[in-house]
């Protein structure tokens, strides 16, 4: 899996943000993208193709806007799934690495704060204040009824 391009947003990046983000991504290898936590009382599964699947059931959650799970990875990294909007498709999956040095953000009220210089992004993953100059990286998400499906 990789991010998607932050659209309007400053394409520079750090040699370090570069690297912290090549290693949160495992290089897309389906083994460093198998959840810590993988099973049935989570509803995380990784798929034959390496993409994890979510099921909403398991993860009520997401059943209202601004609800968000965090998801840790083999390799230590974390992203989360996040309901965004009350629409069907409201859902974005997103790194929890902030994009200015690549410090895990963490939930504070409605947004995402990176605890080592205060950068701060909405729950969506916007970017609500520096220093970091660009959004949290969004990885791809497609929504079913029961399903979210990652990468």
């Amino acid at each position: 899996m990789k991010p998607e391009e932050s659209v309007g947003q400053e394409s520079r990046v750090s040699r370090r943000s570069l690297l912290c983000g090549v290693a949160a991504l495992g290089l897309g290898l389906a083994s460093d993208l198998i959840p810590s936590s993988a099973d049935a009382a989570t509803g995380v599964t990784v798929l034959k193709n390496g993409k994890l699947q979510v099921a909403l059931a398991a993860n009520k959650v997401l059943s209202k806007v601004g609800g968000a799970i965090t998801l840790q990875l083999k390799d230590g990294t974390e992203l989360a799934v996040v309901r965004a909007t009350a629409a069907k498709d409201g859902y974005v999956a997103l790194s929890l690495s902030c994009p200015h040095q690549g410090v895990p953000v963490q939930e504070q009220g409605n947004q995402w704060v990176c605890p080592a210089h205060g950068s701060a992004f909405t729950l969506a993953g916007a970017l609500q204040r520096g220093p970091a100059r660009q959004a949290l990286s969004k990885f791809p998400l497609a929504v079913s009824a029961k399903y979210l499906t990652i990468g």
